[in-house]
């Protein structure tokens, strides 16, 4: 199979003609280039491909000062736009999941609207992907694998190579006198997905020439077999799932367990997270979903947090502590801290107006400090005809969920609570 007339065939079946091509430098990424090179030069006035290249430069090895600077010479070479995007990775969960996250995270900043990314897997890919959901105890979803074309953290991808192996990509290389990178971590098998390509599937494929077609063929027939339950389960889901990021939890308890998992791996797929393991689906619905009615449980996945609140499960992103920040407002925008954006006033004769995402609040100037918080406890005169209550019941008659209380700029005058911007402000009492 040629691989210049089979990635123009794919390309024919698609209306799209924009592409940012992810370009590492190594072997494969420069062969995906050079075919997309290759494929402009052929259709320069009929239907001509928009093509960038993105270099994303992790900064996790000493040589990667150098690999960014070969893609350019690269990209010079093709005449082709590149990008190349500094990222700090998070190491939390690991430094595989951390350089991924960091990854397709700056590229989707860059990619355009009716543009589609392009990765450069191809079929070995496939065989340790497959291995690795199986290393997970993945359900049907996570065995899938990788197709030709998918979503990823909410962008389209077109992955033209799935169907070609590595040796079929070196011998294009050598044909073209390509150069390209070699990251010195591949050889490194503490990772996972290095251990299974050095150790372990070279095995394998001496022993079954066909093995990575058998493992495309298992992948697709488990992808099959899942579009088949999400078609089944489509009218359930709908109920369940109205927002994206939450899931509604009546009649699910009443659901057998096999249906249950299955409708939360639909739920965790719309959201594009990668599929959990079975023993983390158990803990889910054992520890969350079946958790006491006034228990506030969550469950950590990735970088994703599952809550549940009022019979619904929420996806969030894990959130800092804040109850312990005070910060004085001493100029008329104040950066408030864990992503929650600005805070800005404006002042009239009389008033002060504060603003903070789609919210504001006018209190009346005052000659004391203010400083804003995100923690407090006690009682509070949120409405002139009513008495003081506990905070937490404020929270609760307005339909806050509880990890969004401490995440709400409350706004003090002194030592007093004014306003929460928003939701309430804070009248005074007679009471003593």
């Amino acid at each position: 199979m040629d691989l210049l007339s089979d990635i123009e065939k794919q390309l024919k079946q698609t209306s799209t003609q924009g592409f940012l091509i992810a370009l590492s430098g190594g072997l494969d990424s420069t062969v995906l280039l050079s075919l997309f090179a290759k494929l402009r030069q052929k259709r320069p006035h009929l239907q001509p491909l928009s093509i960038r290249a993105i270099h994303i430069h992790h900064g996790l090895s000493p040589n990667a000062d150098s690999w960014a600077k070969h893609c350019q010479n690269l990209c010079d070479q093709f005449q082709i736009p590149l990008i190349v995007e500094l990222v700090q990775v998070d190491k939390t969960n690991g430094i595989e999941a951390g350089a991924r996250e960091a990854r397709y995270q700056a590229i989707k900043k860059h990619l355009q609207t009716q543009e589609v990314l392009v990765t450069a897997h191809h079929l070995n890919d496939q065989t340790e992907t497959f291995f690795l959901a199986l290393k997970r105890g993945s359900g049907l979803q996570g065995l899938g694998a990788m197709q030709q074309r998918s979503v990823l953290f909410g962008m389209p991808i077109l992955r033209p190579l799935l169907g070609f192996t590595r040796p079929q990509l070196e011998n294009y290389a050598q044909k073209e006198k390509l150069n390209w990178i070699t990251d010195e971590s591949n050889k490194d098998n503490r990772f996972d997905r290095n251990f299974l390509r050095n150790e372990i599937l070279p095995e394998l494929r001496e022993r079954w020439a066909y093995f990575d077609l058998a493992v495309q063929r298992s992948a697709q027939h488990c992808f099959e077999q899942q579009q088949l339950i999400n078609d089944l389960l489509s009218e359930a889901f709908a109920e369940h799932c109205q927002i994206k990021s939450q899931f509604k939890l009546p009649q699910f308890r009443q659901y057998s367990p096999a249906k249950q998992t299955a409708l939360l791996r639909m739920w965790l797929a719309e959201n594009q997270l990668e599929m959990p393991s079975k023993c983390q689906l158990t803990q889910l619905i054992n520890d969350v979903v079946f958790a006491k009615e006034d228990a506030n449980p969550q469950f950590q996945l990735v970088n994703k947090v599952i809550r549940r609140y009022k019979d619904s499960l929420y996806l969030t992103k894990p959130f800092s502590d804040l109850t312990k920040y005070i910060l004085k407002l001493e100029q008329n925008t104040l950066s408030l801290p864990d992503d929650l954006g600005n805070l800005t006033v404006q002042e009239n004769e009389r008033n002060l107006i504060f603003y903070w995402q789609n919210y504001s609040v006018m209190l009346d100037k005052t000659d004391l400090p203010i400083s804003i918080r995100f923690g407090y406890s006690g009682k509070v005169k949120h409405h002139p005809k009513r008495p003081r209550e506990d905070i937490k019941k404020i929270w609760q008659s307005l339909d806050i969920p509880p990890w969004q209380r401490n995440r709400i700029p409350l706004i003090f005058y002194g030592d007093e609570l004014k306003s929460a911007v928003g939701f309430f402000c804070v009248f005074k009492s007679n009471e003593k």
